[in-house]
């Protein structure tokens, strides 16, 4: 039972992981959020300085030898530079987790595919499905508070609660453009549980043929 726990385990932490790797280095759904959201009036800047903005963000968050971040059109404080440190932590570990448990779930697929028990972790994917389909409701009824519980349980200050005055990039960065992070995320980790259920499936069917 232990065993397939931790199987389990290993292959939704890699689905998670790719998920939020996706999210964050997709630059298109920032770029469709200038119009959305009317960015342009909010920051006084052109599309093409604050996607200048957005990607010099981006670079510091994922690359490890990128350890400064300057702005070249907005303000910043050191606690708004600060929280973008710490963020940069948690993606650093994040890609980390990704790398890792992306080869150990080959390994598990590879192993259960070849053993034929990969309806192992039909029980599994059920409690997660259950999970998220509940995270999921409290996000659709009150983001907003979702949204600040996200923060404080992963951050140990209250520096995310930018001032506009001080740093202006939370300007070009307003709710809804997280709610559509958030939203990409769950459809990304939707994808990978059908992709999974799909196999589970189509093994089970081959299994009772034979």
């Amino acid at each position: 039972m232990l065993k397939r726990a931790f199987q389990a385990l290993i292959v939704f932490l890699f689905i998670i992981s790719l998920a939020i790797f996706i999210t964050i280095n997709s630059v298109w759904l920032f770029r469709l959020s200038i119009p959305l959201f009317h960015l342009t009036d909010q920051t006084g800047l052109t599309t093409s300085q604050m996607m200048h903005e957005y990607l010099k963000m981006i670079s510091y968050l994922q690359l490890p030898w990128q350890t400064s971040l300057h702005f070249d059109f907005f303000a910043s404080s050191s606690q708004g530079l600060q929280h973008f440190k710490d963020v940069r932590s948690l993606v650093m570990v994040n890609n980390l987790v990704m790398l890792i448990s992306g080869v150990a779930s080959w390994l598990v697929l590879n192993k259960l595919v070849q053993n034929k028990q990969l309806y192992n972790l039909l029980n599994p994917l059920r409690i997660l499905v259950t999970i998220i389909i509940g995270i999921a409701g409290i996000m659709l009824v009150n983001f907003d508070q979702a949204f600040i519980w996200f923060h404080q349980l992963f951050f140990r200050n209250d520096y995310w609660l930018f001032d506009p005055n001080r740093d202006e990039v939370i300007n070009m960065l307003p709710d809804g453009f997280f709610a559509l992070c958030f939203l990409l995320f769950g459809v990304l980790v939707s994808i990978g549980i059908l992709v999974l259920w799909l196999m589970i499936r189509y093994q089970i069917k081959v299994t009772k043929k034979d």
